[in-house]
């Protein structure tokens, strides 16, 4: 499985994004999607798509996390950070992550992280930093402002400022010889306004580019009111560009003329002495520039004008560890993850949560290529996948679509019968070869598994299934073992649901 920076850099380098520029604002938008950030554009439409339907479930953002390796192990380093984690208790899984922080937070986390890993391998390396690190202080400035303001989600405030300049950082990240053109103009007409410049060497402005990709990528009215000024239509765009033009300011110095004039009209908009907000946008700062540094942004975190701050930083950021192609087992983290199976329990959560922490479990702790959860159909007559995660999870989740009747027995129809956990390939028997039929095969590609059933109040309403059939790994006894102690927990845990 590769990172999203791995494969955003194989799609740039296979496709050439700077080979042959676009001509056209048009063009880059289609450009950008297809072959610079395909899969940031992905990650986007279905965070934003998440974040627009008041319906969707902490369990469905969840999933959608964990999908990426990258992501997941970024999300849970930022989630332990001081920043999010007052608590200081660990968190290990993104279900409980979701829980802990809330559904807002964490969308929040994962679409600054898809930013982070998706520009950090561009081209024009420093320009994509500056824009970062405006990026990140205007984001963090803004969403204090809101929550001043008691704005009912700062945290989209948040998210909708840090895009604010999506099509600046694509641009410096993904473009070629149009990079170095417009770089030289900037750097040759240094008193000429940026985007008259990039009007002249273009044909447009970089706004007018992220505006482009907002609307083509579905990311959010808030955003779109905010590139296009429109506070008057939404007060809350109105503190995306308070947020913006003091970052900017800041950049020239905290005591500046500019700097004062925006403290002042904020301590105005907020009905608080202007001293008290000084302090405010001063300490949001050194918050800012430590929020990127956790998101991996060190670089970018560096040029946040902090004050009294003369650190200099280095020209590069430092090299992470690739997260694995396959997930080796982890004892460790199977007791973490069981431990806070049981403490979700305090919080009452829906059976939704619950089955998605017990595939996260058998996925990530017990080390499986693909984890699955299969409901069975009101009639008793199928099994259809619900819930997958791991390689290629969509397309088992769609396949997973079996007759479990007595009629046609099958392995799936006959552990739902005895009640018993199976290891399909253990062994080459003849009971066991009767049962894995050519429907089940097609299933699990020929690939040995494991499957239990789900009971909730001495009913079997599914299974759980496991394998390693991508990386071709072989299953063994402690793996199993394991395997059915998350679904025991998990029955468990489903049973205390079903009786409160």
């Amino acid at each position: 499985m590769s990172t999203v920076v791995d494969r955003e850099a194989e799609a740039a380098a296979g496709q050439g994004v700077g080979d042959a520029d676009p001509r056209s604002l048009n063009e880059w938008v289609q450009k950008l999607g297809e072959s610079g950030m395909p899969v940031f554009a992905h990650t986007a439409r279905d965070i934003s798509r998440l974040s627009d339907s008041r319906e969707s479930s902490a369990a469905e953002l969840a999933r959608v996390v964990l999908q990426d390796a990258a992501m997941t192990a970024k999300l849970l380093r930022v989630a332990n950070s001081p920043v999010f984690n007052l608590t200081g208790k660990s968190i290990s899984t993104v279900s409980r992550a979701v829980v802990l922080l809330g559904f807002d937070e964490v969308r929040s986390i994962c679409l600054s992280i898809a930013v982070v890993e998706s520009m950090l391998k561009g081209k024009q390396k420093q320009r994509v930093i500056e824009e970062m690190a405006r990026a990140f202080h205007a984001a963090v400035q803004a969403r204090a402002i809101a929550k001043k303001r008691k704005d009912p989600a700062p945290e989209e405030v948040f998210i909708a400022t840090l895009l604010s300049r999506l099509g600046e950082m694509a641009f410096w990240a993904f473009a070629g010889q149009s990079a170095e053109r417009l770089d030289a103009a900037l750097e040759q007409q240094g008193g000429v306004a940026p985007e008259v410049v990039q009007r002249q060497v273009l044909g447009f402005a970089l706004c007018d580019l992220t505006l482009g990709l907002s609307r083509e990528w579905k990311l959010g009215e808030l955003l779109e009111q905010s590139l296009q000024g429109r506070s008057d239509k939404n007060p809350r765009a109105g503190n995306v560009m308070l947020g913006y033009e003091l970052a900017s300011a800041a950049e020239h110095g905290w005591d500046t003329q500019e700097v004062k004039r925006l403290v002042e009209r904020i301590a105005e908009n907020l009905y608080l002495p202007v001293p008290e907000v000084t302090k405010l946008v001063r300490s949001n700062a050194e918050e800012a520039a430590d929020t990127a540094a956790f998101y991996g942004a060190v670089r970018a975190s560096e040029l946040i004008p902090v004050v009294g701050d003369t650190t200099q930083g280095s020209d590069a950021e430092p090299d992470e560890p690739a997260a694995p192609l396959f997930l080796e087992p982890d004892p460790m983290l199977q007791l973490t993850i069981l431990r806070e199976l049981a403490a979700l329990m305090e919080t009452r959560p829906d059976y939704n949560m619950v089955l998605e922490m017990v595939l996260e479990g058998m996925y990530r702790g017990v080390g499986m290529d693909r984890t699955l959860f299969a409901l069975r159909t009101p009639d008793h007559r199928f099994l259809a996948g619900r819930y997958a995660l791991g390689v290629d999870n969509e397309v088992l989740r769609r396949q997973f679509y079996i007759e479990t009747v007595e009629a046609k027995p099958n392995l799936f129809q006959h552990v739902i019968k005895t009640r018993q956990a199976a290891w399909a390939g253990q062994q080459d028997n003849a009971a066991e070869r009767k049962l894995l039929t050519s429907e089940v095969v097609a299933i699990c590609g020929g690939a040995a598994f494991f499957v239990t059933p789900i009971e909730i109040r001495g009913k079997v309403i599914g299974v759980f299934y496991a394998d390693r059939k991508v990386s071709g790994r072989p299953l063994d006894e402690d793996s199993f073992t394991s395997f059915r102690h998350f679904a025991q927990q998990g029955n468990l845990a489903l049973a205390f649901l079903g009786a409160g």
